[in-house]
């Protein structure tokens, strides 16, 4: 079977999708798009940077782009640089992985000089994403305060609390932006408090990310009031005693996470430089979104219990989930559906693991196999490459930018990620500059493949098993 296939977003989900449909039909070409001059999404800018684990799968993605018949065009925004009408005339099949960027909105009344951030964009930015909105402030956000507060309890709120505890040293061995994490002044954190809208008994944290956040060095944790013993006890044989002095000196000088089960936040206010934050209590019968994210207040389903509570803090962060672009920040949401293929959380709204992903992303490339049968013959990429911008990026022109990250990291870090587009784009054209042009590629010729680095559906198939159990914030 032959064919052309284009894939709009690079992350998890198109390149899985990708990869699903070259192990279905090898012969078919599948061009991949992204804004972005960097590929692999949320899996370079969204994982955690202390997850490197999960971050590793980005290694069978470069297997994917160094094979013979798959191209990565970055930098090009379809809708904008190229409308998506014009795709889909160049294409065989347009499959639309653009997945969920955009942060859960908190619905309630909120001051606008209330410090409210979207964990999504606070990752983002500790990432390096230079689209990153906290990035686009300048510095204005300043530091984050003593006293925050999270709204939700699920995968990336226990991200989000573990990331601003941990020390500096901490993070070696890492792909932290330290410019970011330092601006931010999370030294002078004390206090951290979770509002989770439903009942202990059914948070959405895995058993195994809060245990590492338990075992934190510096970290006191309470429940509903209740101390967690096991953030005293970490097996660290500095530690001190218990019940002893040492051990209340520690106790006192830690950070305190206080996390609460049924409060639901009714209102943001701010007064004398900091956040007021009500919450009321909700009955133990809390409801769901579809999404499987704690529904926020005022929709159906809610019940009020008795009392209302106000928190005095300095950031909120809200992480209740993620959903798509307004159709004005992504034109791709005008698409007839019934014209493409939709895969990941664009498809189904809904957040999903990287295993998740991959099997949405194989349905999806069953899909695109079932269409091809039916239609193909158009010219693919270079039916277009002429209409490209001039500043589109390659997948060589993407491994210029990681080799040089990489050597200008610090001796403990993976890399040092560039935050700035112009960076990445002087990189790219001095590339450009050192090589001879190809007419096969968009920056210059391709890079020597290694054997190691070329397509390899068994390696792939071993890498998928590495990747099942991953945080929540391992999207599309």
């Amino acid at each position: 079977m032959t064919g052309e296939v284009a894939v709009v977003g690079c992350g998890p989900s198109g390149c899985y999708t990708a990869l699903a449909l070259r192990r279905l039909a090898p012969e078919v070409k599948i061009t991949v798009f992204d804004g972005r001059p960097t590929p692999y999404g949320l899996v370079r800018y969204g994982i955690a940077a202390d997850h490197q684990g999960m971050k590793g799968v980005s290694r069978q993605f470069d297997r994917l782009f160094a094979s013979e018949g798959v191209e990565f065009v970055g930098n090009t925004v379809i809708g904008r640089d190229i409308s998506l009408a014009t795709l889909e005339q160049a294409f065989d099949v347009v499959v639309i992985a653009t997945g969920l960027s955009d942060d859960r909105p908190l619905q309630v009344p909120t001051h606008p000089e209330a410090k409210v951030y979207g964990a999504g964009q606070l990752l983002r930015f500790l990432n390096g994403d230079p689209d990153s909105r906290m990035r686009s402030l300048g510095g204005s956000h300043g530091p984050l305060g003593t006293d925050l507060l999270v709204v939700g309890a699920g995968n990336v709120a226990i991200d989000v609390a573990r990331l601003l505890c941990k020390t500096e040293e901490a993070f070696a061995g890492t792909d932290i932006d330290d410019e970011a994490w330092a601006s931010l002044a999370t030294h002078d954190l004390h206090r951290l408090i979770l509002l989770a809208r439903g009942p202990h008994e059914r948070a959405r944290w895995d058993a195994s990310m809060f245990t590492e956040l338990c075992r934190l060095p510096g970290v006191v944790i309470t429940v509903d009031g209740e101390v967690v013993e096991r953030s005293l006890s970490r097996g660290d044989e500095a530690a001190p005693d218990a019940g002893s002095e040492g051990e209340a000196s520690a106790v006192r000088d830690a950070i305190h996470i206080d996390i609460h089960f049924n409060r639901s936040p009714t209102a943001i206010e701010y007064a004398d430089g900091r956040t007021l934050v009500r919450a009321r209590r909700t009955s133990e019968t809390s409801t769901t979104t579809p999404s499987g994210e704690p529904e926020e207040s005022g929709n159906s389903g809610e019940r009020a219990g008795a009392g209302e509570k106000a928190y005095v803090v300095d950031t909120v962060v809200t992480a209740m989930g993620f959903v798509r672009p307004t159709v004005e920040q992504n034109p791709v949401a005008h698409a007839d559906p019934e014209r493409q293929v939709w895969a990941g959380g664009a498809h189904s709204g809904a957040l999903g693991n990287l295993a998740e992903n991959r099997t949405l992303a194989k349905a999806a490339a069953e899909e695109v196999v079932d269409r091809l049968q039916r239609s193909s013959g158009r010219p693919g990429l270079k039916g277009i490459r002429d209409l490209l911008p001039p500043d589109a990026v390659s997948f060589e022109g993407w491994k210029a930018i990681d080799r040089a990250e990489v050597a200008r990291a610090r001796p403990d870090r993976l890399r040092w990620k560039f935050t700035t587009r112009e960076e990445m784009a002087d990189v790219v054209e001095t590339r450009r500059g050192t090589t001879a042009p190809s007419p096969t590629n968009l920056t210059g010729p391709t890079d020597p493949v290694t054997p190691q680095a070329t397509d390899s559906v068994e390696a792939d198939r071993a890498t998928d098993a590495t990747h099942d159990d991953v945080s929540a914030t391992d999207r599309q």
